[in-house]
């Protein structure tokens, strides 16, 4: 008897050890994350000073310098916006490059594993800069080079795309169609055309028309497993399953009901047809996102984050698309064949189609 009440009290002490470091975990993480929107506007006000180089020793300066940097590429070079005038993918991204940079090792750890596998590649790589016992101006320096390449890759490509714009815009030989209209179009004019359904997830994400437009095409029958595929890849699926449960992630107000979300409503229907193997078209080639690394790796998130949310006592409404993330991606397969281009936030093809009509 008593060596069985040992065994229980050791049983219950180690049980609470965990449960502690759980929570001491989650703890530093949320704290941590509210310190990322006073370090961004602190790294920005000394960006736009024009000081830019961080102090040594300051990690969290050179994590603020490397999401502002980012944001100022991709805005043509222009001074970066404030926090509260990030979308939210850019507030995601600034608060993963906070945490990446001043977390202890073991929650960054828990950290990497709520993210894709390219999410994962991208901020072990920004990690491994931050022990390092070299100047961090230097280490600056050496990002600023690598974006200053991209930066000029961009400016060549924004250029092209204006050349080709002008262009399209004194030919009467294309049209285009801007994403609040894309949805009616494909209800009520549009030729059923799964190959140009393909091109729709390459629409800008920062606006909400695309949830919509995407909800209608996984739930078209002719749409391609590969959509789908890529879909799931360019979604935030941890940050949409906790919402779905009734996390406070995202929860915007205390009588939020999440089955009325958009995104919530796109990745159910994405599961729920992934689990009665209703994606019956296997013409396209994957996505380089969709290869099978990639989709295993999101998978093992997507489950993980499950987890998580059942120990916490809720659940996901939905099931997860199991099926089709662990199907083999086929090595066969065609590009789309369709005249329709995406080009950020519009529809393009050629004004014969529309003279034909």
């Amino acid at each position: 008897m008593r060596i069985e009440t040992l065994f229980w009290s050791a049983v219950v002490v180690v049980s609470c050890a965990v449960l502690v470091h759980r929570y001491l975990g989650r703890r530093t993480l949320n704290k941590c994350l509210l310190k990322a929107p006073d370090a961004y506007e602190a790294a920005r006000a000394k960006f736009i000073s024009g000081a830019r180089a961080a102090s040594h020793g300051d990690e969290a300066e050179l994590g603020m310098l490397t999401a502002i940097e980012t944001f100022t590429e991709t805005r043509g070079g222009n001074a970066p916006p404030a926090f509260a005038e990030l979308s939210r993918r850019e507030r995601r991204f600034v608060e993963l490059v906070h945490a990446t940079v001043t977390l202890p090792d073991p929650e960054f750890e828990g950290m990497l594993r709520r993210l894709s596998k390219v999410e994962q590649q991208m901020f072990q790589q920004l990690r491994t800069l931050s022990p390092s016992r070299e100047p961090l101006k230097s280490r600056i320096q050496i990002m600023r080079e690598r974006l200053e390449a991209r930066r000029r890759a961009e400016r060549e490509r924004k250029l092209a795309a204006e050349v080709n714009r002008e262009t399209h815009e004194r030919s009467p030989r294309f049209d285009s169609m801007p994403i609040s209209d894309i949805l009616e179009w494909l209800k009520t004019e549009a030729p059923r055309d799964p190959d140009m359904w393909h091109k729709l997830p390459e629409l800008n994400w920062d606006y909400e028309e695309i949830y919509d437009i995407l909800q209608w095409v996984v739930s078209q029958p002719e749409c391609d497993a590969s959509t789908a595929i890529v879909i799931l890849h360019l979604m935030n699926v941890d940050v949409t399953m906790d919402l779905a449960s009734g996390g406070e992630r995202r929860r915007v107000s205390p009588d939020f009901d999440p089955s009325t979300n958009a995104e919530v409503k796109l990745l159910a229907i994405i599961g729920r047809r992934s689990e009665e193997d209703s994606f019956v078209r296997h013409e396209l080639a994957p996505d380089r996102l969709s290869i099978d690394e990639n989709n295993a790796g999101l998978l093992a998130m997507m489950q993980s984050e499950k987890q998580r949310i059942e120990a916490e006592g809720r659940n996901v409404p939905f099931p997860l698309p199991v099926k089709l993330l662990s199907k083999p991606v086929l090595k066969t397969g065609r590009l789309p064949h369709t005249v329709f281009q995406v080009n950020d936030d519009r529809l393009d093809w050629p004004e014969a189609m529309k003279t034909a009509g």
